[in-house]
């Protein structure tokens, strides 16, 4: 049974509907009998719970503190003998008992009600052990008869939360982002503990999701509560060594600079791509054709196109990309503007006839481009989407960097960055031109699935992490796979949004969701039954959860963890992290 199905909401009592039947008829009636009782019978039981009950007003400690009260009554019980005890308790009742009941005898008790009350002063303090105990009874049940029909008030942290609470915020502030198997991305407020996700639930998916920045600093020049939460995971991982890569497009000027600094102290590569550079990113030159044909394909807009015409299209680009690499041209020449010249017929067919004659598959290669070369001819619309966005793309400020580069020049390669554990930064801002950031944030998320398909087909753990920021921009069928394809290769991928709608989409397909406030129920539901988690009568797990969670502000965040440790922290706060941190 799943964690979400079976645990009991932590959370004030639903408050009773104030126009139920003789509710506050019922409420003042007892009230008023409680107070009588107790002036006639329980004095100073009265007086101890008018204190105790101030107390736990104005403090809002939780109700365990009237054990304290409560079990100083019952030391002082056992120190004089119950048989005392309960003896000092009963004999003030009895004197006012047997006063008012001799009123029948002596009639003059009725224009004298105070003689039931003589020698106060000696028998009331023997009431004061056991009356401690009555007081502490009475306000716990009052203060949970409150909160049962007003909500109540949240409780005051204890010393000890307090306390851890303020050294692990300092902990944190100083850059202790590192826990033993983890990440630290904020503060538990609850317990005073981290807020953790293990590297081994990352692996699952992150998504870190919440409502738009509202109005403030101008956009992308400093984080903000989404983007501070995935950072904080990119940090720690860089603490670890663990390969980053990160595709930014939100167009976060800061993030550059922070990654930067993250990098110093652990002595990580970086490298950059970005509309200024400075690195050159060219994943489709060599290797298997089929999988350039796949990367060419994963950055092509395909809307409107059907899944026979696109099949056809990449039938045709692992034939013209393997005829490319047979028949090499200038190494200096994109294979991009390359391959753009072989989406004709004409040019399938000039290009393979230059393959070498010692080629070993040159006549099987021949054939193909000339069997590709005659269906293009009779459906040229086959590669129409690839012809007409690759030149516009190549031509964007993006685009202009997808080609090798002078021999001196630094490139950007994710398998490289891979090995050697270092960080890469794609820095995507489209501005006039989002398409092209798309395609290109499409190309690295196929470059980055064909990583891990190599790295699981070797069994090498890949031991790092990738950061989608803004991933609202890709399609949520290719962020499922990416999270699908991470997580066997030992990579974890975290997806950051401010888009409702995308969240709705990826919840049921992570295993960590961090929600900003104020928490959308529908996100909290949607996440829990990504598990198919159901109690015994098939009822939906998620509706305690949802209600569970409060709405504390932009500032906080509730981090939901579906395995392997299932949990719940419904109100965190996220501390920002010194970038160079300390040493674990």
């Amino acid at each position: 049974m799943s964690y979400f199905a079976d645990r009991a909401p932590r959370r004030s009592p639903v408050p009773v509907p104030r126009d139920a039947p003789r509710h506050r008829e019922l409420i003042a009636v007892l009230a008023v009998a409680a107070v009588l009782t107790h002036l006639l019978l329980g004095q100073l039981t009265l007086l101890l719970a008018a204190v105790l009950y101030v107390i736990d007003r104005v403090s809002r400690w939780r109700p365990q503190w009237l054990a304290v009260p409560a079990g100083a009554g019952v030391l002082w019980s056992l120190a004089i003998g119950p048989g005392r005890a309960v003896a000092g308790l009963i004999a003030g009742p009895r004197q006012v008992l047997a006063y008012l009941g001799g009123i029948g005898r002596y009639p003059g008790h009725l224009i004298r009600p105070f003689g039931a009350y003589s020698g106060l002063a000696h028998w009331l303090p023997e009431q004061l052990p056991i009356a401690l105990i009555l007081a502490s009874a009475e306000v716990f049940g009052l203060s949970w008869l409150q909160r049962r029909l007003e909500g109540g008030r949240p409780w005051r942290p204890g010393l000890v939360v307090a306390t851890r609470r303020k050294m692990m915020a300092a902990a944190l502030r100083s850059g202790g982002v590192v826990s033993r198997d983890g990440c630290r991305v904020g503060l538990d407020v609850a317990t005073g503990h981290a807020a953790e996700v293990s590297w081994q639930e990352a692996e699952g998916g992150v998504l870190c999701a919440g409502p738009p920045a509202g109005p403030g600093p101008v956009p992308g020049a400093g984080p903000d509560g989404l983007t501070e939460n995935a950072f904080t995971l990119a940090h720690a991982a860089i603490r670890r060594r663990k390969p980053v890569i990160v595709v930014d497009l939100t167009g976060s000027s800061w993030l550059a600079g922070a990654l930067a600094a993250a990098c110093v102290e652990p002595g990580a590569p970086l490298s950059g791509f970005g509309a200024d550079g400075p690195g050159y990113y060219e994943p489709v030159r060599g290797g298997d054709p089929a999988r350039a044909a796949a990367l060419v394909m994963g950055m092509i807009d395909w809307s409107g196109v059907g899944d026979r015409q696109r099949r056809s299209c990449a039938a045709y680009l692992t034939d013209a990309l393997a005829v490319q690499a047979a028949a090499p041209r200038d190494r200096r020449v994109p294979v991009l503007d390359d391959l753009v010249r072989l989406l004709t017929p004409d040019g399938l067919r000039q290009r393979a006839a230059l393959i070498p004659a010692y080629h070993p598959r040159r006549d099987v290669l021949a054939d193909r481009a000339s069997v590709s070369a005659s269906l293009l001819r009779a459906d040229p619309d086959t590669v129409a989407a690839p012809a007409a966005q690759l030149p516009r793309l190549r031509a964007s400020a993006l685009g202009r960097w997808l080609q090798p580069g002078p021999p001196d020049d630094p490139r950007v390669s994710l398998g490289q960055t891979v090995r050697e554990r270092g960080v890469a930064l794609f820095s995507l801002d489209g501005g006039a031109d989002d398409q092209a950031a798309a395609m290109i944030a499409g190309l690295i998320c196929a470059d980055l699935m064909a990583v891990c398909g190599e790295l699981h087909a070797m069994g090498v753990c890949g031991d790092g992490l990738a950061w989608i920021n803004g991933c609202e921009v890709l399609g949520e069928q290719v962020l499922g796979e990416l999270v699908a394809a991470g997580g066997s290769a030992g990579i974890g991928v975290v997806l950051s949004t401010d888009s409702a709608a995308a969240a709705d989409h990826l919840a049921g397909q992570v295993g960590v969701l961090v929600a900003r406030g104020p928490v959308d129920p529908a996100l909290a539901d949607r996440f829990t039954d990504g598990d198919g988690a159901a109690d015994g009568n098939g009822a939906d797990p998620a509706g305690p959860l949802a209600a569970d969670l409060p709405s504390p502000g932009d500032d906080t965040f509730a981090l939901l963890a579906r395995g392997p440790r299932e949990r719940v922290l419904p109100y965190c706060r996220h501390v920002p992290a010194q970038t160079g941190g300390r040493p674990e």
